[in-house]
């Protein structure tokens, strides 16, 4: 062969993973692992071996099918290695571009087969590569959006276990595809059976996702409903905790009326009698039995001090030192149920942490202030070791998977225009947020 058709071969192939990298990285480009520039050289360089192989193959006069084979090898590891998120969700997600393309190439060969009736024609050349990157630039808008919108929902359910099985639903069509179509002739092409076995790809994959995406919404509606299940009850423990609390309360004040009788005829005795040295014996000893001084109104939120007074008998009890500067107003810019979510939520981990600190002195101070329709809170505990994290995200210490707390506190920050921020150091955990007064619009 002449070297102009070993370079124009070259060429060929080059382009053949131009389409995957658009669909792979165009979704995930803020969440690269490394600069832009080093994830272009690596698909270059990796480019540059898999045409390397294909001139090999076609300088021995051997089948050119195993380029098909080495292409997938090679973008998964270019995806996996350059994108930072979880990797079963990214498994799933590439089975998507992954068999996208073949869908793309399947036609575009079967268009190719249809305009050219030479058996001997080589699918592997130039006019081919044409159609497959017009097949490709002409779907290119309904595969990024509907891309793009699979990822957004996707990223938005943490279930360890969905996600390491799922990805099997949409790989057994692929793996069909491939077991039926093992070669690329023009005899097989060219029928009925190759464009139909891509249009079931296709629609197989759509299906596939769209009920994936159907079960998400369901499994995120389930857990929202848990977690409004779940404040509600809390809020309720809280709740009967106040009422505990004033019950005792108004049981102490009526014991003290009817010993404040006693208390005053003793006193009068004394000093009817002039007996000063023995009424301050008797008062000194009466203070000592005093009960101490209890502060159950932290601020004047009724909802946010009933929810910091729960968390403070809890920490009370397990002796946990316990510290509270509420500087906020009756009323507040941001809702009620949305603020004590985010306060349980932290208050919850703190306790969480706290507990497992044994033979050390836990502590948790709280602080919150309303200002110029911001709210600022500020709560640290001592921590026995960082949290443990994964690509930006705390782990959960209860269950498998992220924790839901800190991710329930992200959302509800990004909702109002602020921020959650949480650090260890030292020994002590900390988390910060910031709420403005108006909700984003949802549009």
């Amino acid at each position: 062969m002449a070297l102009s058709t070993y370079v124009l071969a070259f060429f060929c192939e080059s382009l053949h993973m131009v389409p995957f990298l658009i669909l792979a990285f165009f979704p995930f480009y803020q969440q690269l692992r490394m600069p832009a520039w080093a994830v272009a050289l690596l698909c270059v360089v990796s480019q540059f071996m898999q045409s390397a192989f294909y001139l090999y193959l076609m300088y021995h006069h051997q089948s050119l099918r195993p380029t098909d084979y080495v292409f997938p090898f090679f973008c998964f590891i270019i995806y996996f290695g350059c994108i930072k998120a979880d990797f079963w969700k990214l498994l799933y997600l590439y089975i998507f571009v992954f068999d996208y393309i073949i869908f793309v190439r399947g036609v575009a060969f079967f268009l190719e087969s249809c305009f050219n009736r030479d058996p001997n024609w080589d699918f592997y050349s130039l006019h081919t590569m044409l159609l497959i990157m017009t097949v490709f630039i002409v779907s290119l808008p309904f595969a990024l959006c509907f891309l793009t919108k699979t990822k957004d929902r996707v990223f938005e359910v943490d279930n360890p276990g969905f996600w390491k099985k799922i990805w099997l639903l949409p790989f057994a069509s692929t793996m069909l595809i491939w077991i039926y179509t093992p070669s690329v002739t023009w005899e097989l092409v060219f029928s009925l059976d190759w464009v139909l076995s891509r249009l079931f790809l296709l629609l197989s994959m759509l299906i596939a996702y769209s009920v994936t995406l159907d079960a998400m919404d369901t499994i995120r509606h389930q857990t929202e409903l848990a977690e409004q299940t779940s404040r509600q009850e809390m809020m309720l423990a809280m709740q009967q905790t106040q009422y505990q609390q004033l019950t005792r309360h108004m049981e102490s004040t009526r014991e003290a009326r009817h010993d404040l009788r006693q208390h005053l005829n003793i006193i009068d005795q004394y000093l009817q009698n002039g007996d000063q040295e023995a009424l301050k014996t008797y008062i000194s000893q009466y203070r000592k039995y005093l009960p101490p001084d209890t502060q159950y109104t932290y601020c004047k939120n009724y909802a946010v001090n009933t929810i910091v007074c729960y968390y403070a008998e809890v920490a009370r009890r397990e002796g946990i030192a316990f510290t509270v500067d509420l500087r906020i107003p009756e009323t507040l810019a941001v809702p009620e149920p949305e603020l004590c979510a985010v306060i349980g939520n932290l208050l919850e981990n703190a306790l969480d942490a706290c507990r497992d600190m044994y033979g050390k002195s836990p502590f948790i101070h709280i602080r919150m202030k309303e200002e110029n329709n911001q709210l600022v809170l500020a709560i640290d505990n001592a921590c026995s070791a960082a949290p443990a994290e994964k690509d930006g995200r705390f782990l959960s210490t209860k269950h498998e998977g992220f924790g839901t707390g800190t991710s329930s506190v992200q959302s509800t920050a990004e909702r109002y225009h602020g921020t959650a921020q949480f650090r260890c150091a030292n020994g002590v955990f900390y988390a910060s947020v910031l709420l403005y007064g108006d909700e984003k619009n949802p549009q």
